[in-house]
């Protein structure tokens, strides 16, 4: 198996559309840089269609004037990331739809995280769906972690891990070991039996683990989606970590039935480990 992804992040990747949510991304994103020095790189993107028939000369001054929106649009988002951030980051205006701008800025040097605020709606709509951050995490090559609300305290003292016996569940799992230890935090490996199964007669770490950071495995019998939801409620973790294995198809990518249910909740920080 591949090793997993690196931990702690060098760099940190924060797209921003200057709205609250992006906000509480870029706390987050300061809580990495003041425990670990990871770096920090905030992008903006907006995408400006121009219309087909504009003229050469019409197509150059619009140029022209781009140009200038994306130097005032640095100045301005570099002055609103400063305080949440606690320091002046590098910062990266780009013409593009976001979607794309944030995958190809995904790829460049030291980017081991990307952290993302996510847009919260009422009623029926869930929070993920069609978002940005919900496509973002479909096609990403890295760990995402998505936020809605800005972190409750200065520290991670206890994180949850839901896996399944499998290369995805294993590398979400090594990950989430890897953040444990880092931060001296409480790990809770919860692993749902659905019905007619058999729990795991090993156990579901393995022992380089179980040395290395606080330890605790749960067992429990039930509707895998469902089960992790209520644990998540009744446990009140400070970050869900979970792994996802996206599979493309002629109708777009996807994840595992269970991987969505949860991103759908929405129901805490939740970090979302790809299969690499």
């Amino acid at each position: 198996m591949a090793p997993v992804y690196p931990f702690p992040p060098r760099k940190i990747l924060v797209p921003t559309d200057l709205g609250v949510e992006s906000e509480s991304a870029l706390k987050y994103a300061r809580y990495f840089h003041e425990r670990f020095g990871s770096k920090v790189l905030v992008l903006h993107a907006h995408n400006i269609e121009l219309p087909p028939y504009f003229s050469s000369g019409q197509l150059k001054d619009m140029k022209r004037q781009l140009k200038k929106l994306g130097e005032a649009a640095a100045k301005y988002v570099r002055t609103k990331s400063r305080p949440a951030l606690g320091h002046t980051p590098e910062i990266s205006v780009v013409e593009s739809p976001p979607v794309e701008a944030i995958l190809e800025a995904s790829k460049g040097d030291e980017i081991d995280l990307v952290i993302m605020g996510m847009h919260g709606r009422h009623g029926l709509e869930r929070i993920w769906l069609g978002s940005v951050t919900e496509r973002v995490i479909r096609r990403s090559s890295l760990p995402i972690l998505a936020v809605r609300h800005p972190p409750t305290g200065t520290s991670i003292e206890h994180l949850l891990c839901p896996i399944s016996p499998s290369d995805t569940g294993r590398q979400a799992l090594e990950y989430a070991a890897k953040f444990s230890k880092a931060i001296d935090a409480r790990l809770t490996i919860l692993h749902v039996v659905e019905q007619d199964g058999e729990p795991l007669t090993c156990p579901l770490a393995a022992e380089d683990i179980i040395k290395s950071c606080r330890v605790e495995e749960v067992n429990i019998h039930g509707n895998a989606a469902r089960t992790i939801a209520e644990s998540i409620k009744s446990l009140k973790p400070d970050l869900i970590v979970m792994g996802a294995e996206s599979k493309s198809t002629v109708l777009g990518d996807f994840f595992s039935s269970t991987t969505s249910s949860i991103m759908q909740l929405a129901v805490g920080p939740l970090l979302v480990v790809p299969k690499r």
